[in-house]
């Protein structure tokens, strides 16, 4: 199941409360899945989930003010009409149609149209912050536990950032460069002494292995 189904059926139980349409609560799905992969776990979606409640909160008051808004406004309309026009020819003008209940409706519901834009916007500019600083901190992460990078010191590694996930092995490949070059001239400049590798009995054997060969090659009886 891919994240983003799995974050809406977690939202269906958690949002059920909000009364969202099944549009609304696919599009703020969406959203929140932007902040997930594939590998999340259960508790990863039900922390987001409960994370952001606060904007569904907002997202239902801010809907709901709309609505209250516009019944207001169209609550004591009546439709006019418009006496005919009596001229001199025999025959009247036609009468004008007056606004009826179903033009009414359609004007709130047009209404109700651009205040549902006005909340997805104001939705998307609230989140838009904290989605970016989650993404920051996942790219982070997933940049320090790369396998390249274990053995280099964080506060080096802090001097670069990934900027999107299918860059992660070209900036790890960056880094370990770079700290190879740097370590080099601490080494070459005299500021820094590598220290000695940890010897084991496979590399005690394979340098004794060299040393007799290196021995038997300098020892070799000369041809005449």
């Amino acid at each position: 199941m891919e994240i983003k189904e799995r974050v809406l059926a977690f939202a269906k139980t958690s949002y059920a409360k909000y009364g969202f349409k099944k549009e609304e609560l696919g599009q703020l799905a969406s959203i929140l899945a932007e902040n997930l992969n594939n590998d999340s776990t259960d508790d990863d979606i039900k922390n987001t989930i409960t994370t952001n409640e606060g904007f569904a909160r907002m997202m239902q008051s801010v809907y709901n003010r709309g609505i209250s808004e516009t019944t207001e406004k169209y609550k004591n309309y009546v439709p006019k009409t418009e006496p005919a026009k009596v001229e001199p020819e025999p025959q009247p003008s036609p009468v004008v149609a007056p606004l009826t209940i179903e033009s009414v409706q359609e004007l709130i519901k047009k209404a109700n149209a651009t205040k549902q834009k006005e909340i997805d916007e104001a939705v998307q500019k609230a989140v838009a912050p904290l989605i970016e600083r989650e993404n920051k901190a996942r790219l982070k992460s997933l940049l320090n536990g790369h396998e390249k990078l274990k053995a280099i010191p964080e506060v080096f590694r802090n001097n670069y950032s990934l900027d999107k996930e299918e860059n992660l092995d070209a900036v790890a490949t960056q880094i370990e460069s770079d700290w190879a070059t740097t370590m080099q001239q601490l080494v070459a400049s005299g500021k820094y002494v590598e220290a000695p590798k940890q010897s084991d009995p496979q590399s005690e054997t394979d340098d004794f292995v060299k040393q007799m060969q290196g021995f038997a090659e300098r020892n070799k009886p000369k041809e005449n």
